[in-house]
Protein backbone atom coordinates (compact mmCIF):
# COMPACT_ATOMS: atom_id res chain seq x y z
CA UNK A 1 0.00 0.00 0.00
CA UNK A 2 2.66 2.43 -0.05
CA UNK A 3 2.85 4.90 -2.42
CA UNK A 4 5.11 8.41 -2.29
CA UNK A 5 2.27 10.06 -4.83
CA UNK A 6 -1.12 9.02 -2.72
CA UNK A 7 -2.54 11.29 -0.47
CA UNK A 8 -5.19 9.69 1.85
CA UNK A 9 -8.04 12.02 2.62
CA UNK A 10 -8.03 13.37 6.32
CA UNK A 11 -12.10 12.34 7.78
CA UNK A 12 -12.45 15.51 9.54
CA UNK A 13 -12.07 16.87 5.85
CA UNK A 14 -14.32 14.73 4.48
CA UNK A 15 -16.89 15.00 6.73
CA UNK A 16 -17.17 18.41 5.62
CA UNK A 17 -18.51 17.50 1.87
CA UNK A 18 -21.96 18.16 2.61
CA UNK A 19 -23.39 15.66 -0.69
CA UNK A 20 -22.86 12.74 0.30
CA UNK A 21 -23.00 11.23 -3.33
CA UNK A 22 -19.85 13.58 -3.54
CA UNK A 23 -18.18 12.60 -0.72
CA UNK A 24 -18.68 8.94 -2.12
CA UNK A 25 -17.11 9.48 -5.46
CA UNK A 26 -14.51 11.44 -3.77
CA UNK A 27 -13.43 8.69 -1.77
CA UNK A 28 -13.96 5.82 -4.25
CA UNK A 29 -12.06 8.24 -7.16
CA UNK A 30 -8.79 7.48 -4.57
CA UNK A 31 -8.47 4.27 -4.72
CA UNK A 32 -5.78 2.35 -6.57
CA UNK A 33 -6.83 0.81 -9.20
CA UNK A 34 -10.14 -0.97 -10.12
CA UNK A 35 -8.75 -4.58 -9.51
CA UNK A 36 -9.76 -3.37 -5.52
CA UNK A 37 -12.51 -1.70 -6.30
CA UNK A 38 -15.05 -4.91 -5.62
CA UNK A 39 -16.84 -5.86 -2.80
CA UNK A 40 -17.56 -9.39 -3.76
CA UNK A 41 -14.93 -11.50 -3.65
CA UNK A 42 -15.00 -11.91 -7.57
CA UNK A 43 -16.94 -12.74 -10.76
CA UNK A 44 -17.94 -16.30 -12.24
CA UNK A 45 -15.60 -16.98 -15.10
CA UNK A 46 -19.49 -17.81 -17.15
CA UNK A 47 -19.87 -14.89 -19.14
CA UNK A 48 -23.54 -14.27 -19.61
CA UNK A 49 -24.06 -10.89 -21.49
CA UNK A 50 -22.71 -7.43 -21.90
CA UNK A 51 -24.07 -4.33 -20.73
CA UNK A 52 -22.87 -0.41 -20.64
CA UNK A 53 -20.08 0.41 -18.32
CA UNK A 54 -21.17 2.79 -15.50
CA UNK A 55 -19.03 4.97 -13.27
CA UNK A 56 -16.98 2.64 -11.10
CA UNK A 57 -17.25 -0.72 -12.85
CA UNK A 58 -13.90 -2.44 -12.97
CA UNK A 59 -11.66 -1.68 -15.99
CA UNK A 60 -10.87 -5.27 -16.59
CA UNK A 61 -14.08 -6.05 -17.52
CA UNK A 62 -14.13 -3.65 -20.28
CA UNK A 63 -14.14 -4.98 -23.59
CA UNK A 64 -11.77 -2.77 -25.51
CA UNK A 65 -12.88 -4.52 -29.01
CA UNK A 66 -16.08 -4.16 -28.63
CA UNK A 67 -15.84 -0.59 -28.11
CA UNK A 68 -13.47 -0.21 -30.93
CA UNK A 69 -16.56 -1.18 -33.28
CA UNK A 70 -18.82 0.32 -31.67
CA UNK A 71 -17.12 3.84 -29.78
CA UNK A 72 -19.29 2.79 -26.39
CA UNK A 73 -18.23 0.89 -23.55
CA UNK A 74 -19.45 -2.05 -22.35
CA UNK A 75 -18.44 -4.38 -19.54
CA UNK A 76 -19.11 -8.20 -19.48
CA UNK A 77 -21.26 -9.28 -17.12
CA UNK A 78 -21.06 -12.70 -16.07
CA UNK A 79 -23.46 -15.37 -15.17
CA UNK A 80 -23.77 -14.48 -10.72
CA UNK A 81 -23.60 -11.11 -11.34
CA UNK A 82 -26.88 -10.27 -13.21
CA UNK A 83 -28.89 -11.61 -9.41
CA UNK A 84 -26.17 -10.07 -6.98
CA UNK A 85 -28.39 -8.43 -4.25
CA UNK A 86 -26.27 -6.24 -1.64
CA UNK A 87 -28.10 -4.69 1.53
CA UNK A 88 -26.24 -2.37 4.00
CA UNK A 89 -27.12 -2.26 7.75
CA UNK A 90 -26.95 0.80 9.57
CA UNK A 91 -26.60 0.94 13.92
CA UNK A 92 -28.51 4.31 14.35
CA UNK A 93 -28.30 4.14 18.18
CA UNK A 94 -27.13 6.15 20.87
CA UNK A 95 -23.67 5.08 21.61
CA UNK A 96 -22.72 5.55 17.67
CA UNK A 97 -23.23 9.71 18.17
CA UNK A 98 -19.59 9.16 20.28
CA UNK A 99 -16.54 11.07 18.76
CA UNK A 100 -13.48 12.06 21.11
CA UNK A 101 -12.14 13.82 17.90
CA UNK A 102 -14.14 15.74 15.22
CA UNK A 103 -15.41 12.89 13.34
CA UNK A 104 -18.41 10.92 15.06
CA UNK A 105 -18.59 7.00 14.96
CA UNK A 106 -22.15 7.67 13.10
CA UNK A 107 -20.23 10.23 10.60
CA UNK A 108 -17.90 7.68 9.79
CA UNK A 109 -20.16 5.12 9.27
CA UNK A 110 -22.77 7.03 7.48
CA UNK A 111 -19.68 7.84 4.67
CA UNK A 112 -18.77 3.97 5.09
CA UNK A 113 -22.17 2.97 3.98
CA UNK A 114 -22.10 5.43 1.09
CA UNK A 115 -18.79 4.63 -0.36
CA UNK A 116 -20.32 0.55 -0.13
CA UNK A 117 -23.63 1.65 -1.63
CA UNK A 118 -21.59 3.62 -4.49
CA UNK A 119 -19.32 0.32 -5.01
CA UNK A 120 -21.88 -2.06 -5.20
CA UNK A 121 -24.29 0.29 -7.45
CA UNK A 122 -21.15 0.22 -9.82
CA UNK A 123 -21.10 -2.89 -10.02
CA UNK A 124 -24.47 -3.81 -11.17
CA UNK A 125 -25.74 -4.86 -7.65
CA UNK A 126 -29.40 -4.59 -6.67
CA UNK A 127 -28.48 -2.37 -4.11
CA UNK A 128 -30.85 -2.32 -0.66
CA UNK A 129 -30.04 -0.43 2.66
CA UNK A 130 -31.64 -0.90 6.70
CA UNK A 131 -30.76 1.68 9.29
CA UNK A 132 -31.80 0.46 13.02
CA UNK A 133 -31.43 1.28 16.60
CA UNK A 134 -34.04 -0.44 19.19
CA UNK A 135 -36.12 -0.90 16.11
CA UNK A 136 -35.95 -1.41 12.60
CA UNK A 137 -36.27 2.70 11.26
CA UNK A 138 -35.39 2.63 7.60
CA UNK A 139 -35.70 -0.08 4.93
CA UNK A 140 -34.83 0.28 1.47
CA UNK A 141 -35.73 -3.32 -0.20
CA UNK A 142 -32.80 -3.87 -3.25
CA UNK A 143 -33.59 -3.20 -6.90
CA UNK A 144 -31.67 -2.45 -10.11
CA UNK A 145 -33.33 0.62 -11.25
CA UNK A 146 -32.88 4.22 -11.82
CA UNK A 147 -32.83 6.27 -8.60
CA UNK A 148 -32.26 3.63 -6.34
CA UNK A 149 -28.69 4.71 -5.38
CA UNK A 150 -29.61 8.14 -5.10
CA UNK A 151 -32.76 7.35 -3.10
CA UNK A 152 -30.53 5.07 -0.87
CA UNK A 153 -28.17 8.35 -0.20
CA UNK A 154 -30.68 10.73 0.90
CA UNK A 155 -31.75 8.09 3.12
CA UNK A 156 -28.88 7.88 4.74
CA UNK A 157 -28.02 11.77 4.80
CA UNK A 158 -30.69 11.94 6.90
CA UNK A 159 -30.74 9.60 9.59
CA UNK A 160 -29.17 10.79 13.43
CA UNK A 161 -28.33 8.70 16.20
CA UNK A 162 -30.96 8.09 18.72
CA UNK A 163 -32.36 5.04 20.63
CA UNK A 164 -32.15 3.96 23.96
CA UNK A 165 -30.58 0.37 23.53
CA UNK A 166 -29.43 -1.57 20.30
CA UNK A 167 -31.32 -4.39 19.03
CA UNK A 168 -28.62 -5.60 15.74
CA UNK A 169 -30.14 -9.16 16.75
CA UNK A 170 -33.60 -8.71 15.97
CA UNK A 171 -32.80 -6.44 13.06
CA UNK A 172 -30.44 -9.44 11.73
CA UNK A 173 -34.04 -11.75 12.17
CA UNK A 174 -36.30 -9.41 10.20
CA UNK A 175 -33.75 -9.21 7.97
CA UNK A 176 -33.34 -13.08 7.24
CA UNK A 177 -37.05 -13.11 7.07
CA UNK A 178 -37.57 -10.60 4.25
CA UNK A 179 -33.93 -11.32 2.05
CA UNK A 180 -34.00 -13.49 -0.62
CA UNK A 181 -30.96 -15.62 -0.24
CA UNK A 182 -28.11 -15.54 -2.09
CA UNK A 183 -26.96 -12.07 -1.32
CA UNK A 184 -24.93 -9.83 0.89
CA UNK A 185 -25.46 -8.58 3.71
CA UNK A 186 -22.98 -5.93 5.59
CA UNK A 187 -23.89 -4.69 8.94
CA UNK A 188 -22.43 -1.56 9.82
CA UNK A 189 -21.82 -0.84 13.46
CA UNK A 190 -19.54 -0.44 16.71
CA UNK A 191 -21.22 -3.63 18.30
CA UNK A 192 -20.93 -2.28 21.66
CA UNK A 193 -23.63 -4.75 23.13
CA UNK A 194 -24.13 -8.34 23.77
CA UNK A 195 -22.99 -10.39 20.92
CA UNK A 196 -24.24 -13.77 21.67
CA UNK A 197 -27.61 -13.18 19.72
CA UNK A 198 -26.17 -11.03 17.36
CA UNK A 199 -24.04 -13.73 16.03
CA UNK A 200 -26.83 -16.44 16.09
CA UNK A 201 -28.76 -14.51 13.70
CA UNK A 202 -25.59 -13.74 11.80
CA UNK A 203 -25.25 -17.01 11.55
CA UNK A 204 -28.65 -18.11 10.15
CA UNK A 205 -27.63 -15.42 7.18
CA UNK A 206 -24.90 -17.97 6.65
CA UNK A 207 -27.01 -20.50 6.24
CA UNK A 208 -29.54 -19.34 4.08
CA UNK A 209 -26.28 -18.30 1.39
CA UNK A 210 -25.60 -15.09 2.14
CA UNK A 211 -22.42 -13.34 1.96
CA UNK A 212 -22.08 -11.82 5.57
CA UNK A 213 -20.09 -8.63 6.28
CA UNK A 214 -19.56 -7.18 9.65
CA UNK A 215 -17.57 -3.63 9.69
CA UNK A 216 -16.80 -2.78 13.08
CA UNK A 217 -16.56 1.21 13.46
CA UNK A 218 -14.92 2.19 16.83
CA UNK A 219 -13.15 5.28 18.24
CA UNK A 220 -9.32 5.81 18.90
CA UNK A 221 -10.54 6.62 22.78
CA UNK A 222 -12.63 3.51 22.93
CA UNK A 223 -9.54 1.51 21.08
CA UNK A 224 -6.72 2.86 24.30
CA UNK A 225 -9.05 5.01 26.90
CA UNK A 226 -6.67 7.90 27.00
CA UNK A 227 -7.72 9.50 30.06
CA UNK A 228 -5.53 10.95 32.88
CA UNK A 229 -8.01 12.06 35.23
CA UNK A 230 -11.11 11.12 37.16
CA UNK A 231 -14.30 11.14 35.03
CA UNK A 232 -17.53 10.36 34.56
CA UNK A 233 -18.83 7.45 32.14
CA UNK A 234 -22.34 8.16 30.59
CA UNK A 235 -23.54 5.19 28.82
CA UNK A 236 -25.27 6.54 25.81
CA UNK A 237 -28.19 4.49 25.33
CA UNK A 238 -29.60 4.29 28.69
CA UNK A 239 -28.16 7.24 30.63
CA UNK A 240 -26.21 5.18 33.55
CA UNK A 241 -23.71 7.23 34.95
CA UNK A 242 -20.35 5.33 36.40
CA UNK A 243 -17.64 8.17 38.00
CA UNK A 244 -14.12 6.17 36.92
CA UNK A 245 -10.20 6.83 37.72
CA UNK A 246 -8.87 5.91 35.03
CA UNK A 247 -5.75 4.02 36.34
CA UNK A 248 -7.81 1.99 38.09
CA UNK A 249 -9.57 0.91 35.59
CA UNK A 250 -7.88 1.64 32.40
CA UNK A 251 -6.40 -2.58 32.47
CA UNK A 252 -9.87 -4.07 33.19
CA UNK A 253 -11.79 -1.65 30.51
CA UNK A 254 -9.21 -2.97 27.71
CA UNK A 255 -8.72 -6.49 28.99
CA UNK A 256 -12.88 -6.92 28.69
CA UNK A 257 -12.97 -4.88 25.18
CA UNK A 258 -10.59 -7.05 24.12
CA UNK A 259 -12.28 -10.37 24.95
CA UNK A 260 -15.75 -9.25 24.08
CA UNK A 261 -14.56 -8.25 20.50
CA UNK A 262 -12.32 -11.16 20.37
CA UNK A 263 -15.20 -13.60 21.00
CA UNK A 264 -17.32 -11.59 17.56
CA UNK A 265 -14.30 -11.94 15.16
CA UNK A 266 -13.57 -15.41 16.50
CA UNK A 267 -17.60 -16.18 16.08
CA UNK A 268 -17.56 -14.35 12.88
CA UNK A 269 -14.79 -16.50 11.47
CA UNK A 270 -15.93 -19.76 12.58
CA UNK A 271 -19.05 -18.83 10.45
CA UNK A 272 -17.11 -17.32 7.41
CA UNK A 273 -18.16 -14.28 8.12
CA UNK A 274 -15.44 -11.29 7.19
CA UNK A 275 -15.32 -8.96 10.34
CA UNK A 276 -13.20 -5.57 9.92
CA UNK A 277 -12.74 -2.67 12.13
CA UNK A 278 -12.78 0.74 11.41
CA UNK A 279 -11.02 3.57 13.24
CA UNK A 280 -12.88 6.88 12.84
CA UNK A 281 -10.01 8.83 12.63
CA UNK A 282 -8.22 6.84 9.67
CA UNK A 283 -8.66 7.80 6.17
CA UNK A 284 -11.69 6.15 4.54
CA UNK A 285 -9.73 5.71 1.27
CA UNK A 286 -7.22 3.89 2.94
CA UNK A 287 -9.02 1.80 5.64
CA UNK A 288 -11.55 0.79 2.99
CA UNK A 289 -8.87 0.38 0.24
CA UNK A 290 -7.00 -1.82 2.95
CA UNK A 291 -10.34 -3.88 3.77
CA UNK A 292 -10.91 -4.41 -0.14
CA UNK A 293 -7.69 -5.40 -0.40
CA UNK A 294 -7.77 -8.09 1.84
CA UNK A 295 -11.24 -9.54 1.12
CA UNK A 296 -10.21 -10.10 -2.83
CA UNK A 297 -7.44 -11.55 -2.12
CA UNK A 298 -8.67 -13.93 0.00
CA UNK A 299 -6.97 -13.09 3.35
CA UNK A 300 -10.23 -12.46 5.63
CA UNK A 301 -12.31 -15.45 5.51
CA UNK A 302 -10.30 -18.11 3.83
CA UNK A 303 -12.57 -20.92 3.90
CA UNK A 304 -15.46 -19.42 2.68
CA UNK A 305 -15.43 -20.02 -1.43
CA UNK A 306 -18.54 -22.98 -1.71
CA UNK A 307 -21.51 -21.12 -0.26
CA UNK A 308 -22.20 -17.40 -0.69
CA UNK A 309 -21.78 -17.47 -4.57
CA UNK A 310 -21.08 -13.60 -4.48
Amino acid sequence: MQNSIYTYLDPAELARIADLELLARTVISGLQGGAHRSIHHGASVEFAQYRPYAWGDDLRFVDWRLYGRSDRLHVKQFQDERNLRSTILLDCSASMDYGSGEVSKFRYAQMLAACLVMLASGQGDAVGFAAYHRELIAHVPARRRDGQRHRILMEIDKLRPAGEETDTAGTLRVMGDVLPARGMVVLIGDLLHPADEMIVHLRSLRAQRHDVLVLQVSDPAEQTFPFDRSVTLVDAEDNREQFAVPEEVREAYLDNRRRHFDAIREACLAAEIDIEEFACSEPLDMALHRFLHRRNDGLIAPSRRSQGGV
